[in-house]
């Protein structure tokens, strides 16, 4: 195996859990996550040289990762915007914790509601451990625009919790 290749794949490796999390947290539909994944691979192992001249090929790779679960949203229309719905329209209540599945859907449920460059903040940094300077890279802004995403998204939900006492 050829040297770029195997530290391409070294990268892709260390990184393949914190890719699925992410694509997971968007995407909702395992065979979607699988495809995103795929095509990425082969994206950047048919071009390796490409590649090898990126600077800072994590923030890359997220990037390409967003826009990709962007693209294959948009494409199955599995997505909802919901820039005018309420945490009152969801029962979260009913939403404990209890197992994996239950967290998963109480998350995405609070983070829909959300506008989409808040909750994308948030899953950058909580699901794929990036930092807020690689945030901002990975979603063409500056970094403090990337900071304040992620700050006023917590806020929301933390403000809708406390009303339904449930912080």
């Amino acid at each position: 195996m050829e040297k770029t290749t195997q530290l391409i794949l070294e990268i892709l490796n260390t990184e393949k859990e914190r890719l699925f999390q992410y694509a997971s947290y968007r995407l909702y539909d395992i065979r979607d996550v699988e495809d995103v994944l795929q095509d990425i691979y082969v994206q950047i192992l048919n071009n390796p040289q490409r590649f090898n001249k990126i600077e800072n090929k994590r923030v890359y790779l997220y990037r390409v990762l967003s826009n990709k679960c962007t693209d294959c949203l948009r494409s199955n229309a599995k997505t909802k915007f919901i820039a005018d719905i309420s945490f009152d329209e969801y029962n979260l209540e009913t939403l404990q914790s209890e197992n994996f599945e239950e967290e998963f859907r109480m998350i995405n449920h609070l983070l829909a509601i959300l506008p989409q460059e808040q909750s994308n903040a948030i899953r950058l940094r909580h699901h794929s451990n990036l930092s807020f300077q690689e945030i901002a890279d990975v979603m063409g802004v500056p970094l403090p625009t990337a900071k304040a995403r992620y700050r006023y998204g917590l806020e929301k939900i933390r403000n809708e919790l406390k009303k339904m006492n449930l912080l």
